[in-house]
């Protein structure tokens, strides 16, 4: 899955309690708007207050209504030169405001995984036609693991599971 990019001004980091996310708070250079991402504290530990990071981020699932914008952890953390320190200096203007609206980003559909690719199999898993516990274990967790990353539901879950299986039987 591809992460959305975003060029962000960091203002605040917050971290989170227990094994609960943090989050970084701060402006979305292209359009000026608020931006909060939730992160874990290995990925938080990569931003420093002040600073311009470009980063990956993605849509969490939904939880009661609500939706968290996501730091990638597939994504590069890269510093680039301040957008709103260089503009401030460039033609006077202030940087933005703290009462601008939260940003807004339209869910997009999830991108669907692509089916994993059978493990080869041993000339006993041959004659048999079946997996093993363990294959069908792990390549269960591999889909899921998908699923979760692109926000997708349980039914997403349920299809791609559904569709590997007719693809593995017609072999």
């Amino acid at each position: 899955m591809a992460a959305n990019i975003i060029t962000m001004d960091v203002e605040r980091i917050d971290q989170g309690q227990g094994n609960a996310p943090g989050t970084i708070t701060g402006i979305d250079v292209d359009s000026g708007q608020r931006v909060s991402l939730k992160g874990w504290a290995d990925i938080l530990a990569k931003f420093e207050t002040g600073k311009t990071f470009q980063l990956g981020w993605y849509l969490g699932k939904e939880y009661q209504g609500q939706q968290d914008m996501l730091v990638s952890k597939h994504s590069a953390v890269t510093e680039v030169p301040s957008a709103i320190a260089s503009l401030d200096k460039s033609n006077g203007s202030q940087s933005p405001s703290d009462d601008l609206p939260p940003a807004f980003y339209e869910k997009k559909a999830p991108v669907p995984p692509a089916p994993p690719i059978p493990a080869p199999t041993t000339p006993q898993g041959v004659m048999t036609g079946s997996p093993t516990i363990k294959d069908r274990t792990i390549t269960c967790l591999a889909v899921m693991k998908s699923v979760i990353e692109s926000g997708g539901t349980e039914a997403d879950f349920d299809r791609w599971m559904a569709k590997l299986d007719a693809t593995v039987s017609r072999r």
